[in-house]
């Protein structure tokens, strides 16, 4: 079995899990808080049961790491396995298509980076419609199990801009502050969308129904005077954001598609720490179907993180 397959397969069986239960009354109730300071949802410990069942009846010799669970291992590990079992937990519990699960398996090592993942699949929970990648080799779309070929946008410029951001647990009105340009412009002949899932945001670049995604949190927690104490705040008593397992899958794929994706400072990925959901490690992204389009957003960070420090 390759890297992809292993992604893709143990994806599929989370999905199979969980599926039935979007949207249901009982997978709202919240069971605790996961050791990033994000809330666990009942939805999400049926996803983690999910991922240990398929390791266990497949005998597999590897290292995991999940938000709630930490790290683990089985066996003499050959690879590790960077998972989200769901990324979009509160889409998921209203019954909305905007959660997906999200599968990375990396290379098995201590230090183990962004560049050290070598497939990724990311597959949406309430269609069956997922994204597959290996480093080096491409992405592919499939719906219903069949390939569909990838139509991402060219969008050059912030006026027809189809975008997302991530604004769950970070000081809304510092998120709208550092886009707001970019909100406006788009606002008329493109649109803004905030879905609560970075991974199902990222796939969208790949399907075409989106061409831009930017979450600029981490850059502010970590050059806002003041931030950190309101990112406690909405963060319920923690400061939270954007952490590797969100993107670990997602971004490889919107990369191998052929996405320009950086953090916020423009700097690839590359060198992102991926089993660390600790404070330190709250990441920042900008990913765009075109380089232009992503220079734009760069633009528009660069002048609203001034404008805030100013």
């Amino acid at each position: 079995m390759t890297c992809a397959q292993l992604a893709a397969a143990l994806a599929a069986h989370i999905r199979a899990i969980v599926a039935p239960r979007l949207g249901k009354s009982d997978s709202r109730q919240v069971t605790g808080t996961a050791a990033s300071g994000d809330a666990t949802f009942n939805i999400d410990v049926l996803a983690e049961e999910a991922v240990i069942d398929y390791i266990r009846t497949n005998a597999l010799n590897v290292a995991y790491y999940t938000e709630d669970a930490g790290l683990r291992e089985f066996g003499d590990p050959e690879a590790t396995l960077i998972i989200d079992p769901i990324d979009g937990s509160r889409g998921a519990i209203a019954g909305f298509e905007c959660c997906v699960v999200s599968v990375a398996v990396a290379d098995y090592k201590p230090d183990v980076r962004m560049r050290d993942v070598r497939a990724g699949c990311i597959h949406e929970i309430k269609y069956d419609q997922a994204f597959i990648a290996e480093r080096g080799k491409g992405a592919k779309m499939l719906v219903n199990g069949i390939e569909t070929p990838i139509c991402m946008r060219d969008t050059k410029d912030l006026e027809r801009a189809a975008w997302s951001a991530e604004i769950t647990a970070r000081p809304a009105h510092l998120v709208a502050r550092v886009l707001g340009e970019a909100i406006d412009a788009s606002s008329v002949r493109g649109g803004f969308f905030i879905l609560n899932s970075t991974a199902f945001s990222l796939t969208r670049l790949v399907s075409g129904q989106l061409s831009a995604v930017a979450d600029p949190g981490g850059r502010i927690l970590k050059e806002i005077p003041g931030a950190r104490e309101l990112f406690v705040e909405a963060g319920l008593g923690q400061a939270i954001g954007l952490f590797p397992y969100d993107f670990a899958a997602a971004a490889l794929i919107a990369e191998e598609a052929g996405c320009t994706v950086t953090d916020a400072y423009g700097r690839p990925l590359d060198d992102v720490t991926l089993l660390d959901s600790s404070e330190r490690n709250v990441q920042s992204i900008v990913a765009a179907c075109t380089p232009e389009l992503h220079a734009r957003f760069m633009d528009v960070i660069e002048r609203g993180i001034k404008g805030i420090a100013d």
